[in-house]
């Protein structure tokens, strides 16, 4: 294996060979050059490839590695045509295959996202009609929510037990679920359990819980794994949620070959429940190595420079002094990173129409980046507000197309007297106003009706009582 391209750091982390390694990588040193050359040189080292286990959080990029570590092994005269069955995969498709050959699954066959709602939704209802029943005793009118509310809870009630399963903490979870869900949540989520394992299925986020609590149970199952894979290398460590954490633990034994490789600057998979402070607990637990990859090739210095000084910022992260591979640019000329910034972000979308107008009057191509599409299209709309013309990779959403709107067209549309029964079954419990659908006629809605509506309800209830 011909090292000479690397830098030391990439070195030092390549031919790391026994016990725990944390690599912090900076963006743009080489993670993905380092870790196909790790892999090269644990097989000079003499590990049987069918031991050796890299794992990433996408296919893609677990498909895009086992291709270059082909393509370099046969280059490096490793055999050639010959392929290594080095094990490659994503956390889930790793864990998937561990169940099926632990012989741990009764179906291999996952629930579309709209059978789960199948599942939770008749879960919602019976815990609906037990609060009509507590309204009813305290004397509120029972409470009716409209099919739209009721799918739109689903969809949050299951992010909130995926979230869940993925951090083993109910609490958050519970937090993620709509108010008015909250205090059943914990019941919802064990009965929703009870409703998937009666399908004999499998849900998606089950693949890590599952494998996890298998590997924590049969000891010899977690022998033969952790026999099986001596040598586990992770892509992308800072977006490790503590399941995929835990699992990983159990599937190493002394001395422990965990070669981690993450950056906690670059986690943004929170919402998901990642938890990037697992590189701190792993450095801690395993008293793993610390090496970073220091060198960043893919920008030039004044940038990397600039981007220190925006992270820095962070106070709980790892201490990383980042340089660029490339030259400073024209010391003598202005700087080409300038730093702003803003008290809102009205501040910035005007500041960045006033730099891309003076930049087009001197004959300059601006480009804009942005981390999400709403941001995008937010700036697309004061950039046609200001008369400048612009080209956007994505399809411009229309605003009447968001939800938020929609409600509020429904709104104005019974506030004027033309609304139907479709605009009132959208808005009427959003927030919950206790307003049964039965109460609502077909065509134009009729507010009067409504009222007589109630009227007979608490009529008949009173004679019910009185009876």
């Amino acid at each position: 294996m011909d090292l000479s391209s690397a830098n030391e750091p990439q070195k030092n982390a390549i031919t790391h060979l026994r016990g725990p390694c944390l690599v912090l990588a900076g963006p743009g040193s080489g993670k993905t050059y380092t870790i196909t050359n790790r892999i090269l040189y644990l097989l000079e080292q003499k590990v049987p490839p069918e031991r050796i286990l890299v794992i990433t959080f996408m296919k893609e990029a677990a498909l895009s590695m086992q291709n270059r570590f082909q393509q370099m092994a046969g280059a490096a005269g490793h055999g050639g045509p010959v392929f290594y069955p080095v094990n490659f995969g994503t956390f889930h498709s790793i864990f998937y295959h561990i169940l099926k050959e632990s012989k741990a699954l009764k179906s291999g066959e996952l629930l579309k996202n709209s059978e789960k709602k199948n599942l939770i939704i008749p879960i919602l209802k019976t815990y609906e009609s037990r609060m009509e029943a507590e309204d009813k005793e305290a004397g509120n009118t029972a409470r009716q929510d409209g099919r739209n509310a009721m799918q739109e809870d689903a969809g949050r009630i299951l992010a909130a037990v995926g979230y869940y399963k993925n951090t083993m903490d109910m609490a958050a979870a519970s937090d993620m679920a709509p108010a008015r869900w909250k205090p059943h949540f914990p019941s919802i989520c064990q009965e929703y359990e009870l409703a998937v394992k009666r399908t004999g299925r499998l849900d998606f986020d089950d693949m890590l819980y599952n494998c996890k609590r298998l590997l924590q149970e049969d000891g010899a199952v977690r022998s033969y794994w952790q026999n099986r894979f001596r040598h586990i290398l992770i892509d992308e460590f800072q977006d490790i949620n503590p399941v995929q954490y835990e699992a990983v633990r159990l599937l190493s034994a002394s001395p422990y070959n965990i070669f981690a490789v993450g950056d906690d600057d670059q986690a943004i998979y929170g919402f998901r429940g990642s938890r990037p402070e697992c590189l701190k607990r792993f450095q801690t637990e395993f008293g793993a190595r610390q090496l970073l990859l220091d060198v960043n090739y893919r920008s030039m210095p004044e940038i990397v420079q600039a981007s220190l000084s925006v992270i820095e910022e962070n106070r709980d992260r790892f201490l990383k002094r980042l340089r660029a591979a490339a030259e400073p640019g024209n010391p003598e000329g202005p700087n080409p990173v300038a730093l702003h910034a803003f008290p809102d972000r009205e501040g910035q979308y005007g500041y960045l129409c006033r730099s891309i107008a003076a930049g087009l009057q001197t004959g300059e191509s601006c480009a804009v980046l942005f981390r999400t599409n709403s941001y995008m299209q937010g700036f697309a709309a004061r950039l046609k507000a200001a008369g400048i013309a612009y080209e956007m990779k994505e399809r411009a959403a229309s605003i009447y197309e968001q939800f938020i709107v929609k409600d509020i067209m429904a709104y104005l549309w019974l506030s004027s007297g033309k609304g139907s029964r479709e605009h009132m079954l959208q808005v009427m419990n959003r927030p919950s106003r206790y307003i049964s659908r039965e109460a609502v006629g077909a065509g134009t809605v009729d507010f009067g009706k409504m009222r007589e509506y109630y009227d007979r309800v608490e009529m008949a209830e009173r004679q019910r009582r009185e009876a």
